[in-house]
């Protein structure tokens, strides 16, 4: 006998977006996709340094989940699991948020620290890579956290996550438009304070391949397949790096009017996509990785997996 098929819900409330995952479960451990959402919210805009959820952003925040709710009934998803994030979880004022979120909807959500947030993010990222037979650097770059899992094929070496995000960085260095060489420097110059420990583990590991997940790195892949519209990056996973390089190039040398008109730009990532990519030609160069590998899978998907019964 087949084995009964489930409709369930993950949703990942992160600091920039509210992101939506409806799948069928069957308790062997594997889901398969009905159904993908991902709704701007900026929940950390204004308040993300002051360790606050603004009003205006909490009103964004159940608006999305409104949107996502339409799309939950609609599939019948008879669970629903609800993420809660970098900049909920730093919030003095983040159970005003929850309890509303409870009242409107009768969800509960699950606000998660940084160690578990990477757990779930490698989770996802693991179980659609490609074998990978030396030390690999998983990325996740959010909105107020980065997520960093060092990994060798399907066990974690060694994590953390750091609140360096896209969202913070935005609001701590304001930049020219585009962005000037000594503000990128000074971006780089922060980014190199925060991070000694990935450095030091790095350096003992000599990790050569970064896989990056979903995000920003998603919409990079889309610039590149809207360049390059018959080959098969996304299929394989490779993201070449003189690809990357290039495409670095063109977003922080033009505008956002101009950026914004770049092929495969996701227009609610204009304004982020230049730190991203400052972020990740950082690391390239500060960890001296050889080989990028993009997924698009991450935390939701992580979490999905665990609930259609998945080892850990």
């Amino acid at each position: 006998m087949a084995d009964l098929q489930i409709i369930n819900a993950v949703i990942d409330l992160g600091t920039n977006t509210c992101n939506l995952l409806i799948a069928t479960t069957s308790g062997d451990g594997t889901f398969s996709v009905l159904h993908e959402e991902r709704i701007a919210v900026k929940m950390g805009r204004g308040g993300i340094h002051k360790e606050k959820l603004l009003p205006e952003a909490m009103e964004r925040g159940l608006t999305a989940l409104s949107l996502h709710e339409v799309n939950i009934r609609k599939f019948g998803a008879s669970r629903v699991r609800l993420i809660g994030t970098s900049a909920i979880r730093g919030a003095t004022n983040r159970e005003d948020f929850i309890d509303r979120v409870r009242s409107r909807f009768g969800w509960e959500m699950e606000v998660i620290d940084g160690n578990r947030e990477a757990e779930y993010i490698f989770r996802g990222t693991v179980n659609s890579l490609p074998p990978l037979n030396e030390k690999y650097l998983v990325l996740d770059i959010g909105g107020g956290s980065n997520e960093f899992i060092l990994a060798e094929r399907e066990r974690i070496l060694w994590k953390k996550s750091f609140n360096i995000g896209i969202a913070r960085v935005l609001e701590l260095f304001p930049m020219s438009d585009p962005p000037s060489q000594p503000e990128i420097a000074l971006v780089e110059k922060w980014f190199h304070s925060h991070l000694a420990p990935l450095r030091e583990i790095c350096s003992l590991h000599q990790p050569q391949v970064l896989v990056g997940c979903s995000g920003a790195f998603d919409t990079l892949m889309d610039i590149l397949e809207a360049r390059e519209p018959d080959a098969t990056f996304r299929k394989s996973s490779v993201f070449p790096l003189n690809e990357f390089y290039r495409i670095h190039q063109a977003l922080i040398t033009v505008n956002r009017e101009s950026r914004s008109l770049i092929a495969g730009v996701d227009k609610n990532r204009v304004e982020m996509i230049i730190i991203a990519t400052i972020f990740i030609n950082f690391i390239l160069r500060e960890l001296n990785i050889r080989e990028l590998i993009h997924t698009h899978f991450s935390l939701k998907e992580g979490v999905m997996f665990e609930m259609a019964g998945g080892a850990s």
